[in-house]
């Protein structure tokens, strides 16, 4: 922002005194060139990035009170593959996908939202999945939540078959280059239900962990 009103700066005062010293009145530059310049700056906010890619959302969450996460996707993942994605997220309440996540509780009927969001300068290539209803994270809804993360995450991994994308880390200590970031294997959430109400720990990732839960 600054470099451009500084750059226009220079071209009204470069205009004018070119007009003054043509014989031409340097007011009528200076006001056309102003004019014109506010013009450019306001069109320019209001128009698409040309040859940006779009944001893509589909599915409809509805009104209620819900949650949300982020799952990183490679160049290869496109709107066949969100739509894809969003029939099959419908499908995991059918199929009792929820089943070893809800501790024998009735699973809510989820309604999904998928935003395909491209790489921004603070963000990376991601799907963000908003859902509805809202989920207690911290108490009962534990384990379905993380178990909710899970099965997305195993269902984009059959969906998503392109390379890691590399965006260039870099090590802040030694400046060497990174790489792209390559997920390790999906950890299934391990509900110990007796410890539900207890207000301890009660959600492990391997089976040594959640025997270990007291």
């Amino acid at each position: 922002m600054i470099i451009f009103i500084a750059a226009s700066a220079v071209l009204v005062w470069s205009l004018g005194w070119r007009a003054k010293h043509s014989g031409l009145p340097p007011w009528r530059t200076v006001a056309t060139t102003v004019t014109a310049t506010v013009v450019w700056f306001v069109l320019s906010g209001a128009l698409p990035d040309l040859g940006s890619e779009p944001k893509i959302t589909i599915g409809d969450r509805g009104t209620r009170p819900g949650g949300g996460f982020t799952h990183s996707i490679s160049n290869a993942f496109q709107r066949a593959q969100l739509e894809m994605l969003q029939a099959r997220a419908q499908q995991l309440g059918p199929s009792g996908a929820f089943a070893e996540f809800s501790c024998g509780d009735s699973v809510p009927d989820f309604r999904f939202e998928l935003t395909l969001e491209p790489a921004g300068e603070y963000n990376e290539r991601l799907i963000d999945v908003g859902y509805t209803p809202r989920l207690d994270i911290g108490g009962a809804d534990r384990c379905l939540s993380f178990g909710l993360s899970y099965l997305f995450d195993t269902t984009l991994a059959e969906i998503d078959h392109g390379p890691p994308v590399d965006y260039g880390y870099v090590n802040p200590s030694t400046g060497e280059k990174l790489g792209p970031y390559i997920r390790g294997p999906l950890r299934k959430p391990i509900c110990r239900c007796d410890l539900r109400h207890s207000g301890l720990e009660w959600v492990a990732w391997s089976q040594t962990a959640a025997e270990a839960l007291r």
